[in-house]
């Protein structure tokens, strides 16, 4: 007689789910903000969102499969996954906008005002 010995393992793939789907999510929202940014800005905004919505919706493409393949059997997205997203997408959104990396500011004086030409 043979002896087959399988061992079951159970994966918990939830903590994998949560930086492709909260890096989804984030790209969902970044044209949403950066579309309506565009269509109130006016003309000269559009140039510079094509670039960035290519490789936003690049970005989202590639992710949707991948997630798809992970989702299981159900087809369905466990809960905690969308809450975490969506909370780490707000948390990294609302750092990006205190950081506003693309500004420039001014600190300290004027070194025109004072005839020092650096």
């Amino acid at each position: 007689m043979k002896t087959v010995i399988t061992l079951n393992f159970m994966f918990k793939w939830t903590t994998l789910l949560i930086p492709s789907t909260t890096l989804l999510v984030v790209n969902m929202v970044g044209v949403v903000a950066g579309s309506s940014y565009a269509m109130n800005s006016g003309y000269q905004s559009w140039g510079p969102l094509f670039g960035k919505l290519f490789f936003a919706f690049w970005v989202i493409v590639h992710f949707c499969p991948f997630l798809k393949g992970l989702m299981g059997k159900e087809n369905r997205m466990p809960t905690i996954v969308v809450v975490w997203s969506i909370l780490l997408a707000s948390i990294f959104s609302l750092l990006w906008v205190r950081i506003d990396p693309f500004t420039t500011r001014v600190t300290g004086p004027d070194v025109q005002y004072f005839g020092v030409n650096c």
